[in-house]
């Protein structure tokens, strides 16, 4: 192609058509810019082709960690709205005037509410996009914003569930004082035998104090299933706009 050229500027620089030439010269300097553009669109192509493929892959793997941490928090909030429900249901019955076996088990509806259901997400591949600087690159504006969103959700998350946790262990310290606790099935996976001892720990639902902690107890249970919802909302979300990148080829 090159030769070609050449042959054909001599031939034009022999016969003296130097106007010919210029004008000649010209298209040729046009003909290599534009062959330079195209080159340099075509590489730019490729690059943004392999950043998307890089961007897909990322993508691909939060969203797997993300559908695991919500199939996890699923499994809590079942949990949290068992702790509710059963302590709803002993506080429909505390007071001082109530009878003794008014309430059917009342061992195993005290048993499940000092329970905890601290949910412990997995943060692996989303702390890998922000300390690789990649979250601020990404092309999805929307996911990038819900990203952002999600560490400031999950910081205020992790304070309320710092406190949920003293708390409930508060509420477990006053049952190891005040209930029977072999008649409890909250010690561990060891089934105990009935206790000799006259205890029963329906006398807790003619206490006062046992009421007002236990309706702390529900009470925190009850906000943390608020956050949990919202956290289920937001990877909901989040697992949506990684999805959109599965039907870019």
């Amino acid at each position: 192609m090159f030769k070609f050229f050449r042959t054909i500027r001599q031939r034009l620089l022999s016969e003296n058509k130097f106007s010919k030439y210029l004008i000649y010269a010209i298209g040729e300097i046009i003909l290599v810019v534009i062959g330079i553009l195209i080159a340099l669109r075509i590489n730019n192509w490729n690059e943004n082709q392999k950043l998307l493929q890089e961007e897909k892959a990322t993508l691909a793997s939060l969203k797997l960690e993300f559908q695991k941490n919500l199939t996890q928090l699923e499994v809590d909030i079942q949990a949290v709205e068992a702790f509710i429900s059963a302590g709803n249901k002993i506080l429909e019955h505390t007071g001082p005037d109530y009878e003794f076996g008014t309430l059917q088990h009342v061992d195993s509806l005290i048993s499940v509410t000092p329970r905890m259901a601290v949910w412990d997400p997995s943060l692996y591949t989303l702390n890998n996009i922000k300390s690789s600087g990649k979250l601020s690159s990404l092309s999805n504006e929307e996911l990038k914003i819900l990203l952002i969103e999600w560490e400031s959700f999950y910081s205020n998350l992790l304070d309320w569930g710092s406190f949920y946790v003293e708390r409930g262990n508060t509420y477990f310290d006053y049952l190891m004082e005040h209930s029977n606790n072999r008649n409890l099935s909250m010690i561990g996976p060891i089934q105990f035998s009935k206790s000799k001892f006259d205890l029963s720990n329906e006398a807790l639902l003619r206490q006062p104090e046992f009421e007002n902690i236990l309706v702390h107890r529900v009470t925190h249970n009850a906000f943390m299933f608020g956050f949990y919802q919202e956290a289920k909302a937001r990877l909901t979300a989040i697992i949506a706009q990684c999805e959109t990148y599965e039907d870019i080829p």
